[in-house]
Parts: structure tokens; sequence; C-alpha cells
């Protein structure tokens, strides 16, 4: 495997003996990337164009993972996909559909995208081409009180921690917006997944992933419980949870007086706080946290599949996680992409808030994917109608019930059910 991912990295960067300039190979790409994300990504090719001759016909729309199915049922998939979660790429894998991508992956995360293929052997199946950050905690450092961002400025080290520095700065100091059509309800299980990986570790968050530890145990129980506080702890009330957007849940922050003093989200929530104002200023006007305890980190991540193993797609694929790809991704304003190279330096961000964030994730000894977006497609659309359901009447009573239904998916969906604890 080694030698396979030198040989295709070789490849990449030798024109002449691997294809060259106007070889007359070509690659087709099917991507969710369009706009400025879409901007950067044909940066990023247009270098690999350059190294090895070859065209990329990259398409660019919303509807990539409709569109994708429709052609993988025609029989004609493009050669290669950039796949919404790692369970699709799972799922994939699992019916023969992609092909295995070799040692391409470098630095950190390489297992990420490891699963099962039709022959039952476990290989990568696909790789991380940009990352999203999550479980940052932001914040508007002119809104708060001077003794709460003197205790931020200090490592916290645990969500309860966390949940009394908020507490102390304002009785009801949560942002929070549920919102996102077809998804509504991912921000919430964001707060759980964080709980469960920074609280309980990576082996618990693993072991719930993959439908090993049940929903109605201690660790999960515990997240959906400090959920609940936060839930208490916002100031705008249940429908107004449940219908703002997660984009828009932030935006009170800047008000005068704020209406709300903390923001749950990911890296890419900046680009909506820019919306609010072009006058604010990363670093003075919203800034964060990591989320408290561990080493670890949480990120969403846009996955490429192959799913003809061409010449030139298996050359495409090496060359996406060069650090040279990946300096081009992270560099560009708009493309909002974070590396798993540690090849590349926080150096290469654009700004110093977005080198903060790279520096944290380089520094993650853990590194997982967002946990719904890892299990079965029915398993998370639970999940995420639970959180709604949970937010209108976060009782002891009411958890209850939803953790009993959620380990009945879990029964139904897992592989293997009969061997799942509780099934």
């Amino acid at each position: 495997m080694r030698l396979l991912a030198a040989l295709l990295l070789l490849c990449a960067f030798t024109a002449v003996s691997c294809g060259g300039a106007g070889s007359g190979e070509s690659v087709t790409v099917l991507g969710s990337w369009t706009g400025a994300e879409g901007d950067a990504f044909h940066k990023v090719l247009a270098g690999f164009e350059k190294s090895t001759g070859i065209h990329v016909d990259y398409t660019g729309t919303r509807d990539a993972r409709a569109i994708l199915a429709s052609e993988l049922h025609d029989g004609t998939p493009p050669d290669t996909a950039v796949l919404a979660t790692p369970g699709d790429l799972r799922t994939y894998a699992a019916g023969g559909e992609l092909k295995p991508v070799g040692g391409a992956q470098e630095g950190i995360g390489g297992d990420l995208t490891a699963a099962t293929g039709p022959d039952g052997a476990v290989r990568p199946y696909g790789i991380v081409v940009k990352a999203a950050v999550k479980g940052l905690i932001w914040f508007a450092p002119r809104s708060l009180p001077a003794a709460t961002r003197a205790r931020l400025a200090q490592p916290v080290g645990s969500v309860d921690d966390l949940l009394r520095i908020a507490s102390g700065a304002a009785p009801k100091p949560w942002c929070l917006g549920l919102e996102d059509t077809s998804n509504s309800g991912w921000p919430g299980t964001d707060w759980i997944e964080d709980v469960v990986l920074h609280e309980f570790g990576p082996e618990k968050y693993d072991a719930w992933v993959s439908g090993r530890l049940e929903w109605e145990s201690p660790p999960v129980r515990k997240a959906w419980e400090t959920f609940g506080s936060v839930v208490a702890g916002t100031r705008s009330g249940t429908d107004a949870i449940l219908l703002t957007g997660y984009g828009k849940a932030g935006a009170p922050m800047f008000a005068n007086p704020p209406g709300c003093l903390f923001d749950h989200q990911a890296s890419f929530i900046t680009g909506f706080y820019r919306q609010v104002s072009t006058h604010l200023e990363p670093g003075a006007d919203y800034d964060f946290v990591p989320f408290p305890g561990g080493q670890a980190m949480e990120i969403g991540g846009d996955l490429l599949g192959m799913f003809r193993s061409t010449p030139a797609a298996r050359k495409l694929v090496a060359y996406l996680t060069t650090a040279e790809a990946q300096k081009t991704w992270v560099g560009e304003k708009g493309g909002g992409a974070y590396s798993l190279n540690r090849s590349v330096p926080p150096s290469a961000y654009p700004d110093a808030l977005s080198r903060r964030i790279a520096q944290a994730l380089a520094s993650a000894k853990t590194v997982r994917f967002d946990a719904s977006d890892s299990m079965p497609t029915v398993m998370a659309a639970a999940f995420d109608h639970a959180v709604l359901e949970y937010v209108t009447d976060p009782t002891s009573q009411r958890l209850d019930r939803i953790l009993r239904s959620l380990d009945k998916v879990r029964c139904t969906t897992g592989s293997g059910s009969a061997q799942l604890p509780g099934c």
C-alpha cells in the first residue's frame, strides 16, 4: 500500500512519465461545491492539471447526492464524487460501488475513511478533502464581562465548568437555533456528540456510533441532560429554538444589548457572522474556545470517493491529499477549508483566527467524524427528530421515552443487531 501511494504521488508530479501535458487523459468529478467553494476547488484542480496534463471535468451542484444515486442506478457513475457523509461512504463501499484508494490519505485522520468492502475486508475507501472543525464555543468578546473574558483566557476543564462560566455571565447565556430545512435538529446532536466524545472518550464515542453502546447508557443520557441544561439556558424559548436557522442563532450576540452570549458551532459559522455586519473583525468582534475536556476534536468533512479506478482518477486522489493541494484549499478565504494533512502549517491559513482553529485541529490527539453523519441514515434521522422532540419537553420522563425509542431504531438498523447490547 505504501509503495502504491508513493508511486501515485510521484506520478502526480511527473508529467512526462505519468501522462504529461497533452496526454489526453481526463477524470470526472461530481461535487457539491459551488460559489466561493467551487472557485476554491477550481484553483486546486488547476494545480493538478498543470502538474499532470490531465483534464478534470468538474460538475458542481447542490443536488450532487441525488445525481450520484441516479447515475449509479443507470450504471454511469463519475470517476470520483464528493460524498455527503461517512455513512454514504460505508454504504457505497459495502455495496461494491466504491473502489479502495490504497494509502493515499496523508496526515491525521487516515483511518476515518476505513470501511468494510463487499469481501468483508476493511480498507480506506475515500479521502478527506477538507474538514470543518466542530465543537467550538463562540462569543463576542465586547459583550462579555471582564471576569468572564479572563476565565475563558484559561483552559476550561470540563463541560460543567463551561456551563458555570456561561451562567455566571448571564442567567440565559446560550444562543441556539435548530432549523435547517429537512435536516433540522443537527445543532442539538452536535452538542450531545461533543459531550460524549470529550467527557467519556473516543472508545465510548466509537461504541455509540457503531451501535454497541446503548442510547440509554449513562454516558449518552448524561450528554442529553447536558444539552437540556443548554436549552434551559436559552432566552428565546422553545418556538424560537425550533424555528431559528442555525446560521442566524448567533446573530443576537452582536446586538446592543446582546440577546445571547455563547454559540456552539463549527468553524463555518464565521461566514454567517460576517453576514450580520461586514465590519465584524475576527478575534476582536467574535472569538472562540475549543470544547472543554480532553484533546479530542470532532469534524465534519467533505469526502472524495473513487467509483472508477482509472489511472487518472488514482492520480487525482493522490494529489488532493498533498500539502500543495491542501495549501491551495485552506489559503482561500471563501473556501472555508481545514486540512488533516500535518504538513500544512497554520501559517497557510488566511487570518489569525483560522490559524488558531487549524492549530487546535493539528494538536488534537483524537479526531472523529460527526457521530450522526457516521450512523446509518435511519438512525441519524431519528436522532435529529429526537432532538426536536426533546426541546419541546426536556424532562426526565420525556428523555426516558426518547432514549428507549432510539434504542429500538438502533436494534433495527444495526449490523448483526442480535449481537448488539439490549437487542
